[in-house]
């Protein structure tokens, strides 16, 4: 279960507007923090060196963020990123900005 921290860290991050959440949407945040930590530890278990816990977090809170947001993206597809009101696809990996700033701490990869 999210800690009632990372919970309002994510909260503030998805809808800085919002005053009170609905307790679904809480709870779906809570949902998305869950998952976003056992993606963020998986990966991070591979660090070469020990991840500081601050990069953990924000990387946690990226995914987490991605996680929420597919819920107004049915089969991929926001239309209210772009100004224009064009469709804009999102990211199918959620870990697409995690692993960005989990990078320094990874192994190297060769083909």
């Amino acid at each position: 279960m999210a800690d009632q921290s990372m919970i309002d860290r994510l909260t503030r991050y998805v809808a800085p507007e919002a005053r009170n959440l609905s307790i679904p949407d809480a709870s779906f945040i809570g949902e998305c923090i869950d998952e976003a930590t056992a993606l963020v530890s998986r990966v991070a278990a591979d660090a070469v060196n020990p991840v500081p816990v601050e990069i953990i977090d924000r990387a946690v809170i990226e995914v987490g963020s991605e996680l929420f947001h597919r819920r107004a993206a049915p089969n991929g597809i926001s239309q209210f990123a772009a100004l224009d009101g064009q469709p804009v696809r999102v990211a199918r990996d959620p870990m697409n900005a995690a692993r960005a700033i989990l990078a320094p701490f990874l192994p190297l990869g060769f083909a």
